[in-house]
C-alpha cells in the first residue's frame, strides 16, 4: 500500500512524472492557450487571427474503483452547491473558480497539490489526463475560454478563464456542472448539441449564460465557451478523509 504521505502527493506529481507515462496523444496535442496548429478544425469560436484547439484524446477505460472515485469528486460538487467559501480538512480554499475545483477534488480525497489557476489545472489534465470534446465523465473538469476580460485590455480574448466539475449528465445529453459564480457554488447546463439555445421547445434549460453582455459583446452561453473537458487519473483510494 502507498504510504499516506506518497498517496496525498500522487496528482501534485503529475505534471513532472515522466513523459513515457502519458497517453499516447499527448505529444500531438495542441498546447492551449497558445491556440492550435496547421491539423484539423474544430467548432470552437475564437477571437480572429486564432486557431480553435482540437482535443480528440478516447475516454478512459476505468476499472470499478476508478468509476467509482470519479462518482466521489461528483459528489463532492453536489455537496458544495449552495457554499462557499469551501473548507476541507482545515484548509479554505480561494473562492474562484479553481479554488473551488482544488476544493471539489480535496473534499473527495484527492487533494491536486498547491492551489493554481486554470491554467495550472488544465496543465496537469493535459500531461497526464484524456483531453476531449465529448463524453464527459463524472468529475471531469471542463475548461472554458474567453468567459471575462482577465487581462483587461477590454477584450474577451483570454484562453483558459473559467473551470467547472462534471457532476452528471443526463439523458439529453445536457452536461451538469459545478461551477463558482459570486460568492456562491452553484449549478450550470451546458448541451454541446445545441451551443446558442438556453431552452428547449419545451422550456427545458439546456444552457446558463456563462458571460454577460457587455457594450458590443452579446451574453454567451456555456457550450459556446467550452473548450474540453479533462478526465484526471484518479488513484482508487482517497489520500484524505472526506469533510
Amino acid at each position: 500500500m502507498m504510504a499516506p504521505l506518497l498517496r496525498r502527493c500522487a496528482l501534485c506529481a503529475l505534471v513532472v512524472a515522466g513523459a513515457a507515462c502519458a497517453p499516447q496523444s499527448a505529444a500531438l496535442r495542441p498546447s492551449h492557450p497558445l491556440l492550435g496548429d496547421a491539423a484539423g478544425t474544430s467548432d470552437l469560436a475564437v477571437p480572429r487571427g486564432l486557431r480553435a484547439p482540437i482535443f480528440d484524446d478516447s475516454k478512459p477505460r476505468d476499472d470499478a474503483e476508478t468509476a467509482a472515485a470519479r462518482v466521489r469528486i461528483a459528489d463532492a460538487a453536489a455537496r458544495s452547491v449552495g457554499k462557499g467559501p469551501l473548507v476541507v480538512g482545515g484548509q479554505r480554499y480561494r473562492m474562484d473558480c479553481s479554488g473551488v475545483a482544488h476544493a471539489i477534488y480535496a473534499r473527495a480525497g484527492f487533494p491536486l497539490g498547491p492551489v493554481g489557476d486554470t491554467r495550472g489545472l488544465f496543465a496537469l489534465a493535459q500531461a497526464r489526463g484524456s483531453m476531449r470534446r465529448s463524453e464527459p465523465l463524472p468529475g471531469d473538469l471542463a475548461f472554458f475560454d474567453f468567459t471575462w476580460d482577465a487581462d483587461g485590455n477590454g477584450a474577451f480574448d483570454d484562453p483558459l478563464s473559467h473551470v467547472a466539475v462534471v457532476e452528471r449528465v443526463d439523458d439529453d445529453g445536457t452536461v451538469i456542472l459545478v461551477h463558482r459564480v459570486g460568492d456562491r457554488v452553484v449549478r450550470a447546463r451546458m448541451n454541446l448539441a445545441r451551443p446558442h439555445d438556453r431552452h428547449d421547445e419545451r422550456g427545458a434549460s439546456l444552457n446558463h449564460f456563462l458571460r454577460s453582455a457587455a457594450g458590443a459583446h452579446p451574453a454567451k452561453t456555456t457550450a459556446e465557451l467550452f473548450v474540453a473537458f479533462g478526465s484526471l487519473p484518479l488513484e482508487a483510494r482517497p489520500a484524505i478523509a472526506r469533510r
